[in-house]
């Protein structure tokens, strides 16, 4: 079993529990640039999403509507936000982030560049894969198709030198 924590102050490596937000309107995807030296992938486009931190976040669900708030923003409903998927992010043969996904098309609000993060819409069948991190290209197709899933992802060192990607498992709540 691996174990959990929000802050890593023992000396055993803890996993991090973290969220990503798949933002949708219409045949459109928001995504961010990263900038202003974040600790992964500057000047890579994503979702928002971050790190669970007790005690600002209750839930999961809380984590990826406050990231999202900050980061861009927008406002999502809760009731309307669906987790869509779980990847586990593994550097250097060990499990670092539990990534949970949410998909959600209904928000509020219009996305706004922060010190962070620039929004961009993209167009659903031309996701800039070449702007993502290296494995994001193995399984963003996957949600972009309302797939839901489990997998674990492989990177030398924490979000560089991609491996590999295990078989996407079904993923139920």
């Amino acid at each position: 079993m691996i174990p959990y924590s929000q802050n890593a102050q023992h000396k055993e490596i803890l996993m991090k529990i973290a969220t990503l937000a798949i933002i949708t309107r219409g045949n459109k995807i928001l995504l961010g640039r990263k900038q202003g030296a974040p600790k992964i992938g500057e000047g890579t486009v994503n979702g928002p999403g971050g790190k669970f931190e007790s005690p600002r976040d209750k839930s999961i669900l809380d984590c990826v509507i406050n990231e999202t708030k900050e980061e861009l923003g927008v406002t999502l409903d809760p009731a309307r936000t669906e987790k869509v998927a779980v990847i586990t992010f593994h550097a250097g043969g060990i499990a670092n982030f539990e990534v949970h996904v949410y998909h959600v098309s209904d928000f509020s609000g219009e996305p706004r560049e922060i010190k962070s993060m620039v929004p961009e819409w993209h167009d659903i069948d031309k996701i800039p894969y070449d702007r993502m991190l290296e494995s994001d290209e193995k399984w963003f197709p996957q949600l972009i198709r309302g797939e839901k899933f489990r997998t674990n992802v492989y990177y030398r060192e924490k979000a560089k030198g991609f491996l590999g990607i295990d078989p996407f498992l079904p993923f139920v709540e």
